[in-house]
C-alpha cells in the first residue's frame, strides 16, 4: 500500500501543477480505480465526502491556502510509488487530466459513491466515502457499455488484474462452462 502523499507527489511529478480540486478528485480516482482493478487500496487514508467532491484530507491540509499546487509543495516521494501502483495512476491521468478542477467535481457529484456518502458538511469530520461502494461502482462502470464507460472517463488498463463483466456476459459464460 501506498503513502498518499507519496501519490500526490507522484501525480504532481507528471503534471508539474494542477489546482487543489484536480489533486484531490485525481487522488479519489486513483483509489477508485486502484480497488476496481485490484480489490485493493491504492492508500490508507480515508477520502471525505466533501461540498465540492472528494478530499483526502492528509494532503488537503498540505494545499489548503493555494489555489494551485505544485511539485514538491506536498512533502511525498515520488519514486516510492511501486511500478503496480503507478500502472494505475498512469492510467487515471491519461483518462482524467484533462478535465479542469470543476468538471471533476460535477463527475463526481454525478458518480454514486459520492452521493451516497455527502450529507451536507464540508470539513475534516465529513463522512467518509465507502471504499466497497467505490469498488462495487467503478467496478460496474468497468464492465459497462462504451456511451458509459466515455461519459465516465474510465481508464483503458494495459492488465487488469480482474475481469469486470456485466450480468448478461456472466449468465452466457456460465451457461458454456
Amino acid at each position: 500500500m501506498q503513502r498518499v502523499v507519496d501519490v500526490a507527489a507522484y501525480i504532481l511529478q507528471k503534471k508539474r501543477r494542477l489546482t487543489g480540486y484536480q489533486l484531490q478528485k485525481l487522488l479519489y480516482y486513483c483509489q477508485a480505480w486502484c480497488l476496481a482493478t485490484s480489490g485493493e487500496r491504492l492508500f490508507r487514508d480515508p477520502v471525505q465526502a466533501w461540498e465540492h467532491g472528494p478530499v483526502v484530507y492528509r494532503v488537503y491540509r498540505e494545499h489548503a491556502q493555494c489555489y494551485d499546487v505544485a511539485f514538491g509543495d506536498v512533502p511525498g516521494d515520488a519514486s516510492a510509488v511501486d511500478a503496480r501502483a503507478a500502472s494505475v495512476i498512469d492510467a487515471v491521468l491519461a483518462s482524467y487530466s484533462g478535465l479542469n478542477g470543476e468538471e471533476l467535481e460535477r463527475l463526481s457529484h454525478s458518480e454514486r459513491p459520492w452521493m451516497d456518502a455527502f450529507d451536507g458538511t464540508s470539513s475534516t469530520c465529513s463522512p467518509e466515502i465507502d471504499v466497497e461502494t467505490m469498488e462495487r461502482y467503478y467496478s460496474h462502470l468497468m464492465a459497462s457499455g462504451e456511451s458509459v464507460r466515455a461519459a465516465h472517463h474510465v481508464p483503458r488498463f494495459d492488465c487488469p488484474q480482474r475481469i469486470c463483466v456485466s450480468d448478461a456476459t456472466l449468465d452466457w459464460l456460465s451457461s458454456i462452462v
